[in-house]
């Protein structure tokens, strides 16, 4: 295995263990620093690959924004969680931030970082690829206006008045109906991996 393939694959595998641990509403917080991590090197690797990363859609949708300032807003709470001192070596004050954190956060996080993860192998697993699906129909401000939104309207009809908890009980159950579906498994562009892998 080359270096850049051990780097998707750490990638891969802290994004495997947060969307596992997320689909079964256990600790937001290793969640979010999980999904942080691999979002942070893969999205390198989907720009090395030839594909086009979600931050770069980002800026072109908000030109107001540079690289820098985008990935500040995205990971903010990764951040937080993370360091306990600022870059001049004094206590981070971040208790305002993430007296906000909640689950939702995660829900941006594992779309991005899967999003990116397809731009750099081409392939998804299938609670990926339901969850890319529920992201967009529970937010489909974030969708290119090119592109209809109705497909996952009907995939999660009134999926925005629901409450949380229903929300992801929706998640969870159209990625058992896809799973049974011989036609998504067998697709060339699904991952049939676990989404929690041992080692090696």
């Amino acid at each position: 295995m080359t270096d850049m393939n051990r780097k998707i694959e750490a990638a891969r595998r802290q994004l495997g263990t947060a969307l596992a641990l997320y689909l079964k509403d256990s600790d937001p917080v290793s969640v979010l620093c999980l999904a942080g991590g691999g979002c942070e090197v893969i999205e390198h690797f989907a720009k090395k690959a030839g594909g086009k990363p979600f931050a770069s859609h980002m800026l072109e949708t908000h030109p107001h924004l540079d690289s820098a300032k985008l990935h500040q807003i995205q990971r903010q709470y990764w951040n937080a969680f993370k360091h306990a001192l600022d870059r001049k070596g004094g206590e981070r004050d971040d208790e305002e931030l993430l007296a906000a954190f909640n689950d939702r956060q995660n829900d941006h996080m594992l779309f991005i970082g899967w999003y990116d993860y397809s731009q750099a192998v081409k392939k998804l697993p299938i609670e990926a690829q339901v969850h890319q699906a529920w992201y967009l129909a529970l937010y489909p401000e974030k969708l290119d206006p090119k592109f209809s939104k109705d497909r996952y309207n009907k995939l999660f009809p009134n999926l925005r008045a629901l409450p949380r908890a229903k929300q992801k009980l929706g998640l969870r159950s159209s990625i058992k109906r896809a799973r049974s579906n011989a036609g998504i498994v067998r697709h060339s562009s699904t991952e049939n991996r676990p989404l929690v892998m041992g080692w090696p």
